[in-house]
């Protein structure tokens, strides 16, 4: 019979959980796996070494899959936040950089899930910024190209710098559902493939017992044939689907731009 979760050390949920991360066949390696106790939810971060190769697109395939494996045996409500680096990189400090640049910008909340790959040589970097969900389009965009600019001005290695900015209280509600972060950004990211798609508009992630139901709203421009739009849609889908097979189901409502 499985330990109680309560009756589990968080050394020994440390251990555990890095035993399901080098099970997750794409990681290299893994270290610095914390376990910590804030209030009535854990706060879980560990540093992932992977192939310098992947793509981005790749990288957070492999995070969703790390996540599902962590909350396998998490039975508490948990932050999990992994930080990614590709194998051979000299510097394990980005991370630890970019927290403590957030941490000095006034506005920010902080960064997670920060990853690291190398392409041609240089290092790029991709990692959430969290600030307040009462601020402005435009002070968001002043604190974010603040942190980019310490960021590079701190690691002249750093030749690129991807933030993707959210709204903390927003963060919370989604993690408190267990549904992470990974999944809402990749598709927005992969909407952007499609030069047809306009926005995409009220993202709703539902989870059941097969496994997570996404719908959400694709504007075209109004004159597009419905077929070609339907065809556009289909593509979407597929490309999340491939990405994250813990979703059965994508319903797209095409609608005017």
């Amino acid at each position: 019979m499985p330990i109680p979760f309560l009756e589990r050390s968080p050394k020994e949920l440390a251990r555990l959980i890095e035993g399901k991360i080098k099970d997750v066949a794409e990681v290299k390696d893994v270290y610095q796996v914390s376990v910590r106790a804030t209030g009535k939810r854990l706060d879980i971060s560990a540093r992932v070494l992977l192939d310098s190769s992947l793509r981005f697109e790749e990288v957070h395939r492999i995070v969703s899959k790390i996540e599902r494996e962590i909350r396998k045996i998490v039975q508490r409500t948990a932050r999990i936040t992994i930080q990614t680096e590709p194998v051979g990189h000299a510097r394990s400090g980005i991370a630890t950089l970019a927290a403590e640049i957030a941490e000095q910008v006034p506005g920010s909340r902080g960064v997670h899930n920060v990853h690291i790959q190398k392409i041609n040589g240089r290092l790029c970097v991709d990692l959430r910024l969290e600030v307040s969900a009462n601020m402005s389009v435009k002070q968001a965009h002043a604190i974010s190209s603040e942190v980019e600019k310490r960021l590079r001005a701190a690691d002249s290695s750093i030749s690129d710098v991807t933030i993707h900015m959210e709204s903390a209280s927003e963060l919370v509600s989604r993690e408190l559902l267990g549904r992470g972060t990974e999944l809402r950004w990749y598709i927005e990211h992969v909407a952007k493939r499609f030069s047809e798609i306009k926005s995409i508009q009220g993202i709703k992630i539902r989870r059941d017992r097969e496994g997570l139901r996404v719908v959400l709203r694709c504007r075209f421009d109004p004159a597009m044939p419905i077929k070609q739009a339907h065809a556009i849609s289909r593509e979407l889908e597929t490309s999340v689907k491939g990405a994250y097979p813990l979703v059965r189901g994508l319903e797209v409502h095409e609608e005017p731009a």
